[in-house]
């Protein structure tokens, strides 16, 4: 349409020079000729010198579902002329999506001055944890008149793994399964038992029990030491996640599994107690184990939960977790299910498939 209106009024110019005999509009007929000419080669001049660039940036605590992500794509021209008008398409979407067309589209407009850079910021927020990627698609330039445009296909993407919100939960009947003291006032059930490392020795005061006397010392300088041990016990449990499941996982259930084992792993934490998590990696055959003890370990292992975990088939791995379930020392050892289900000892000590149910119900009528 614009092309119909540019060369109507060219040729209305033309019309009038002749019937006034005007040179000067025939001088403006001719320029919009080489204008209208020049216009058609612009936009493949502006595309192949343009180069892009695109970035998703990081938190201080890592990306989180529901907060926004914040990402920018960087364009830099290398030529003479400025770009008055390029259009990027963008596209985003959850590699943990199982459908596979779950995409959202996105245009953005730019400019960017001759020799120079333009930076784009962008935000996109997803309420669901998995692996968000960002993808350029296409890139579009105009001319001056926005007469002709060129367009090229673009592969340029990255990705950002999203983390939990990091809620904590309560489990009721995790105290009363941990029996972390016995009658003698000594941890037991989370306690992993190791011969006392002799750390130092010190003067013998009073109230000091008669077991932790150094006796040779003290004979040989006729005074009471008593020997310092360095921890002598670790508090130590172990978390298995089941990835077994039957069918195929919707994001959702995805998300509320990772959400789960997230708020499981910070109780461990938060009591000081060091944590062993571990599950099957289908695709890799094996089992993957990460020790976590302080925050940062929460995050590592999340993450690489998230990046690298696929629910599979029910009866996928069975004897190697029951072969490395075997070896585990940890007398408190708790399994987490795709039913949503905390289970240790053969008990079922929290489900919270009741509560996921009725949470996603409201969130499809809202």
């Amino acid at each position: 349409m614009r092309k119909i209106v540019y060369l109507a009024f060219s040729l209305l110019t033309f019309y009038l020079a002749g019937v006034y005999r005007l040179d000067v509009l025939m001088f403006l007929f001719f320029t919009e000729i080489l204008l209208f000419a020049g216009s058609c080669f612009l936009p493949g001049y502006f595309l192949k010198n343009l180069d892009l660039q695109i970035r998703l940036e990081e938190g201080e605590n890592g990306s989180k579902k529901n907060e926004p992500v914040s990402g920018k794509i960087i364009v830099r021209n290398k030529g003479r002329l400025p770009v008055t008008l390029f259009i990027l398409s963008l596209t985003y979407r959850n590699l943990k999506n199982p459908e596979k067309n779950q995409e959202t589209k996105l245009n953005l407009k730019g400019y960017v001055s001759a020799r120079d850079v333009t930076e784009m910021q962008f935000q996109i927020v997803s309420q669901y944890c998995g692996i968000l990627q960002c993808s350029i698609r296409e890139l579009r330039v105009y001319d001056y008149f926005r007469l002709f445009r060129k367009k090229k296909a673009v592969n340029l993407q990255d990705t950002q793994v999203l983390l939990p919100e990091g809620k904590e939960i309560e489990l009721q009947g995790l105290e009363e399964f941990r029996n972390i003291e016995d009658a003698g006032d000594r941890p037991s059930d989370l306690w992993e038992k190791r011969p006392p490392d002799v750390d130092d020795v010190r003067e013998y005061q009073k109230g000091d029990a008669m077991r932790d006397i150094h006796w040779k010392l003290s004979a040989r300088n006729d005074e009471l030491f008593i020997k310092t041990y360095r921890e002598d016990v670790i508090r130590q449990a172990s978390l298995f996640l089941d990835l077994r499941y039957e069918g195929n996982a919707r994001l959702r259930e995805m998300d509320a599994f990772f959400e789960l084992a997230d708020s499981i792993i910070r109780i461990f934490v938060r009591d000081k107690i060091h944590l062993r998590v571990w599950w099957y990696d289908a695709a890799g055959k094996a089992m993957v184990v990460m020790q976590v003890s302080e925050e940062a370990d929460i995050r590592r292992a999340v993450e690489e939960l998230i990046r690298n975990a696929r629910f599979y088939a029910e009866t996928g791995g069975d004897d190697a977790i029951q072969l490395y379930e075997s070896q585990i020392q940890e007398t408190m050892s708790l399994c987490l299910n795709t039913k949503f289900q905390l289970t240790g000892r053969g008990e079922v000590l929290a489900d919270f498939a009741k509560d996921l149910e009725r949470r996603w119900s409201s969130d499809s009528l809202s």
